[in-house]
């Protein structure tokens, strides 16, 4: 059992705000409206998308909101923002898509929520400055996100009323995702900081030293090991990492053990730079 509170002890080099994958759907239906995509009739499978290379450029404003798509031999232009499908040939014009363009609700939510604010800030010599800010609902649930896994919350925390009063009073236009969605967003959060901490450890030039950690669950009676990295930075700084909180099948032998640690250095890529290895706690094993 990989648990995502890992994420947090990540380095943050290659962490940043992280568009939610509508937003970045949208964002390439905008730059590529010169592309057709062709599509089967039914709209529950997508094995099937081809892309088609469009033969003449679409120089009109209108569809910089609009991906072109063909379904059964007719052309539909399909809205980024609400995803409805007006009529897609290049003879019936622009004007219906404008039209809809101003009447379309996703569009509006999505532009009030870019909207520019002013909020006061402190600048570095202590003054107090008056500056824009832009309230991004994706960056908030990223934030709240972290902020879970770093103070390990419980994932309800989401629903409690209190919570939820004190995020509207806050700002009323972030929404408050459900348990669901946190606990997708935080998996997605720990298979980003996995790969971010695979790829410095390819870079690191010293050794790594290993030690592992077991703890038995009562309530499961279920044994995990926690594995962290030891090591010493480019600028003489020790530094550690938990690399993996995770699951060890009954019977703890000696071999199962030794597969389950295999199994983190290989995923991590650290079974070639291993220095020392150090089980501080050691269930009773058998050879």
């Amino acid at each position: 059992m990989d648990t995502p509170s890992s994420a947090s002890q990540a380095p943050s080099s290659d962490q940043g705000p992280a568009p939610a994958a509508g937003v970045v759907a949208a964002a390439e239906a905008g730059a590529t409206a010169n592309a057709a995509i062709s599509i089967p009739e039914s709209q529950g499978t997508d094995t099937d998308v081809e892309v088609v290379d469009s033969r003449r450029k679409l120089k009109s404003v209108g569809w910089k909101e609009f991906t072109r798509v063909q379904i059964n031999g007719v052309w539909k232009a399909e809205c980024m923002w609400c995803k409805d499908r007006l009529g897609g040939d290049t003879k019936n014009g622009t004007t219906h898509l404008h039209d809809h363009l101003k009447i379309c609700q996703s569009r509006a939510c999505r532009k009030v929520l870019k909207q520019s604010t002013l909020r006061m800030a402190t600048a570095a010599d202590g003054t107090v400055i008056v500056e824009k800010y832009i309230f991004d609902q994706e960056v908030v649930r990223e934030e709240l996100a972290l902020m879970i896994c770093v103070h390990e919350y419980p994932l309800s925390m989401v629903n409690h009323t209190g919570f939820r009063k004190f995020c509207a009073a806050m700002q009323p236009l972030f929404r408050v995702p459900s348990q669901n969605t946190m606990r997708t967003d935080i998996l997605d959060m720990h298979v980003v900081q996995k790969k971010s901490i695979v790829k410095y450890f390819q870079q690191l030039s010293s050794r790594v030293a290993i030690t592992t950690d077991m703890w038995t669950a009562n309530h499961q009676k279920k044994g995990y090991m926690a594995v962290t990295a030891h090591y010493i930075d480019d600028k003489w700084e020790p530094k550690s990492f938990l690399l993996r909180f995770i699951y060890v099948p009954a019977p703890h032998t000696a071999e199962v053990v030794v597969d389950v640690l295999h199994e983190v250095l290989v995923d991590c890529h650290l079974e070639r730079k291993i220095s020392k290895l150090h089980l501080t706690t050691v269930p009773p094993m058998t050879a």
